[in-house]
């Protein structure tokens, strides 16, 4: 199946060009979370940096070194691979039970703090991300920094980042099979785990053509900062933009029904915090903070038409 992620650009596509991810340094991630450590409690919280690793694949080392099952693993959100990026990972060890973490080696990570909290951190646990971005042999500096100042005004479509659909967008190939119920895909080990990922880029990539039709039809500047739009899900209703989705999703509202996926609603706009930006020579130094869930490559379109050097795999 063809699937179209050729998303409508608020202010037409760019013509200044540049690369992202030459190298993992090329794009580190913060996160700044909205919870406070206790210091005491049944689960073991570690602030972790990550250099070109896999999230799901170092909550899997984590269970792995600490006898645990994964389920009992939380991190408040999956980051890039392809980056330097330092996050918070929970640990369910209740009781006195003592771990070495000193003796935790796991290929591309490094251990930075460690303390203890009386919750599980679950996903969305976190205020945001801060990013610093090196894009390099940018051309055009001039118009570059015209669209930098609109998008630090103005803001971006609210679009959810292409690394969501997976390479060669497998992730939708998969979550189109498991809506229209192949067994293969639901039995297998491999399809339920990693079940909420490709229900997740489903989501994701209705979203962003509900998104990109709305611009579409409307003024981008006449869409305002606090309107959202449909996650689709259990519904009584049929929800705003069914209508309007793409042949390939005809039966992915149903399969979401049946599946029994809460709805939700997310933001149309994206504004980032605090934008900064410094040329080189031939190099652009980016910083900005966004909100959870948001995604710098949906910030990054707006500003170059990039390329990336390396492809996220299909789980990310």
């Amino acid at each position: 199946m063809t699937f179209n992620t050729n998303f409508c650009y608020a202010y037409g596509k760019p013509t200044a060009t540049g690369a992202i991810r030459s190298c993992p340094e090329d794009f580190k991630v913060f996160e700044v979370p909205d919870f406070g450590l206790s210091g005491s409690g049944e689960h073991v919280y570690l602030k972790i940096r990550k250099t070109d690793a896999n999230t799901g694949w170092v909550a899997g080392q984590l269970a792995e070194f600490t006898g645990i099952s994964i389920k009992d693993i939380g991190f408040a959100g999956r980051k890039d691979r392809y980056a330097v990026t330092e996050q918070w990972f929970s640990c369910y060890l209740p009781g006195k039970r003592d771990i070495r973490w000193e003796g935790v080696e796991i290929e591309g990570v490094e251990l930075l703090e460690i303390t203890r909290h009386r919750k599980k951190l679950r996903k969305g646990d976190l205020a945001g991300n801060l990013f610093e971005l090196t894009l390099r042999h940018v051309s055009d500096q001039r118009t570059l920094e015209k669209n930098l100042y609109r998008v630090r005004d103005f803001g971006v479509p609210n679009y959810f980042g292409e690394q969501r659909f997976g390479r060669d967008n497998s992730n939708l190939e998969f979550a189109d099979r498991l809506m229209k119920g192949c067994r293969s895909i639901q039995s297998t080990r491999s399809g339920l785990r990693n079940r909420d990922i490709y229900l997740s880029a489903a989501r994701a990539y209705m979203f962003n053509h509900f998104l990109s039709t709305k611009i579409l039809r409307e003024n981008w500047d006449e869409i305002s900062g606090t309107e959202s739009g449909p996650l689709y899900g259990m519904s009584r209703d049929p929800r705003e933009g069914e209508d309007c989705l793409p042949k390939e999703c005809l039966q992915w509202c149903a399969g979401l029904q049946s599946l029994r996926i809460k709805s939700g609603t997310r933001n149309l706009k994206l504004k980032p915090k605090n934008l900064q930006w410094r040329f080189t020579e031939h190099n652009l130094l980016l910083t900005f903070s966004l909100t959870a869930g948001s995604f710098a490559t949906s910030l990054l379109r707006e500003v170059v038409d990039y390329k990336c050097r390396y492809k996220e795999s299909p789980l990310q």
